[in-house]
């Protein structure tokens, strides 16, 4: 196996030309890092390895059965509609540490799954790093076996059952910050540099989420600065940092820090210096 590398799993033509556009993401950031994909489907895009899914499910099954597939010891798994805007070469440090590192999911699950507690939280599938090894691979066995019985009582989705094969698993699970998979369908705050945006990058018609905003000019406009922000999607993506926040907010926070009388002259300060 080759030491790490990033990998995606792609069943479908259309989701195999999203996993390009996101493949072309990696390499305008990462050059020299090994991409494979899994899919049933012959690529346009040069990637590194190519593994061939002979018998696809399409549907979250394929990614459950097919993540041990990665040609890579020290794998970052991404969806195809993720667009990575900055360096994520520490993902793979992180497994040094821990077997598997996720970020929370921004949405709360609509269903618990049995026999987890309410604080244990769900993590979301778009990015996973782990070490692709047999503690892995017992995971996903446990993981394709959990979604099945959840799948036949009527939930669809894969991540409550990757929340409860994680609890009831023994694997060191390693937190990343939402900037490492920030979810651009929902409200949400940022700090520092966004390293991946998660958003369909192709109209496609899917289960999953669909187009809402073009990820690339929504990724540029909220990593226009690093200062504390929180961003909304509304047909468009809005930027309000506390740089930018309303006067009358920023007297009060001058107050409450230096006191009124202090205050009043630093006011009178800056405006004596843009007269000069």
């Amino acid at each position: 196996m080759v030491d790490f590398g990033v990998f995606y799993i792609a069943t479908g033509k259309e989701f195999v030309a999203e996993a390009e556009i996101s493949a072309q993401s990696i390499r305008d950031t990462m050059p020299d890092i090994p991409i494979a994909i899994a899919t049933d489907a012959e690529p346009d895009f040069n990637f590194d390895h190519v593994i061939s899914i002979d018998e696809p499910e399409y549907s979250f099954t394929d990614q459950i059965t097919n993540l041990c597939r990665s040609p890579f010891d020290r794998t970052l798994h991404l969806d195809t509609d993720i667009y990575v805007d900055n360096n994520v070469e520490d993902t793979f440090d992180i497994l040094e540490q821990f077997d598997i590192a996720v970020a929370h999911n921004h949405n709360r699950s609509a269903y618990d799954p049995p026999g987890v507690p309410d604080c244990f939280p769900e993590y979301n599938t778009g990015v996973v790093a782990y070490n692709n090894n047999e503690k892995i691979s017992n995971f996903t066995e446990s993981w394709s076996s959990i979604y099945r019985e959840l799948y036949n009582g009527g939930n669809p989705q894969n991540q409550p059952s990757f929340r409860k094969a994680l609890y009831e698993s023994d694997l060191r699970i390693g937190t990343l910050p939402p900037e490492y998979n920030l979810m651009l369908r929902y409200p949400g705050h940022a700090i520092g540099e966004i390293k991946m945006f998660h958003g369909r990058l192709l109209d496609i018609d899917t289960p999953g989420a669909g187009k809402y905003t073009d990820v690339e000019e929504a990724a540029s406009k909220i990593n226009s600065t690093t200062d504390h922000r929180v961003f909304t999607q509304l047909g468009g993506i809005s930027i309000y940092s506390n740089k930018e926040s309303h006067p009358i907010n920023r007297i009060r926070m001058s107050i409450w820090r230096h006191g009124f009388i202090n205050s009043f002259y630093r006011g009178v300060s800056k405006i004596n210096k843009q007269f000069k």
